[in-house]
């Protein structure tokens, strides 16, 4: 669910920004690789909590190969026929920097927003596994072998090191305890 979520913002938003950017509509083709590529990526990234700089390292590398294929989704959307670039839709270091910095504040903002969820989801394991554990311990305790005080005989000590140890554990045994 999380892969899917992440997939459908990820490409809805890097086709308005190269749309925005150089004007011209992406090929229908591009749009479902890259949404293909990014499900299948996140889903193999989304089996356990994950550091700000692999958030990061995929971000990068996600931003390359969706610029790439929109690139490509651009050149031969006119019916097959490439069209030539002008502007800094292709590249550029304005291009650049913008995938920098969308890379960066989404690497910072998905990382919240999983470190959230996962102590969402720890919370949520411990408060439905909590009586699960604690029903397992009450029926081991209650198959456990009856123990009738006073006749319960403490093993003597095997060691000589141990063997002028008191056990003061427990409650006082026979009259002590009236």
């Amino acid at each position: 669910m999380r892969a899917s979520i992440f997939a459908t913002v990820c490409v809805i938003l890097t086709c308005l920004g190269h749309f925005t950017a150089s004007g011209r509509p992406i090929a229908v083709w591009a749009v479902g690789a890259a949404f293909a590529g990014t499900l299948g990526f996140a889903y193999v990234l989304a089996g356990h909590e994950r550091s700000l700089a692999t958030i990061m390292g995929g971000l990068l590398g996600g931003q390359f190969v969706l610029h790439t294929l929109f690139t490509a989704g651009h050149a031969h959307h006119a019916a097959g026929r490439p069209v030539v670039h002008d502007d800094d839709a292709s590249g550029g270091l304005g291009m650049t920097l913008a995938h920098l910095l969308a890379a960066v504040v989404s690497a910072w903002w998905l990382r919240r927003g999983e470190r959230g969820a996962w102590l969402l989801a720890r919370l949520a394991a411990g408060a439905l596994l909590r009586p699960l554990l604690l029903s397992l311990q009450v029926a081991e305790v209650l198959d456990g072998p009856a123990v009738v005080p006073g006749e319960a005989v403490l093993p003597r000590p095997r060691s000589p090191v141990l063997r002028h140890v008191l056990v003061l554990r427990g409650p006082p045994a026979g009259a002590l305890a009236r």
